[in-house]
């Protein structure tokens, strides 16, 4: 039993630090710092929350990303337009 609690402790503490790993990763590539962003948090004590950085990186991986428009997409859609000017010039001509 005992070898079995110290495995999950271990396995608990492997995996925050891969989480941890993977926000430092994911926060280095997102944005660059500039001087003045490192020179503040530098001097408000370096470290921030690890549970509000946690709750950051499970904020960003929920928000869905925005897709690209497929081409098909742009041909219905441009389709839809032509289709409806093409409504309104019967309605509104003259000449029926």
């Amino acid at each position: 039993m005992v070898d079995m609690s110290k495995m999950k402790e271990e396995a608990l503490r492997r995996k925050r630090e891969h989480e941890e790993k993977e926000l430092r990763r994911q926060m280095a590539s997102s944005k660059p710092r500039s001087a003045s962003r490192r020179s503040s948090g530098s001097r408000r004590g370096g470290r921030s929350n690890p549970s509000a950085q946690r709750a950051l990186a499970q904020q960003q991986r929920t928000r869905p990303k925005k897709r690209k428009r497929s081409i098909s997409r742009w041909v219905l859609d441009i389709l839809l337009v032509l289709g409806a000017l093409l409504v309104l010039v019967i309605f509104l001509s003259p000449f029926r």
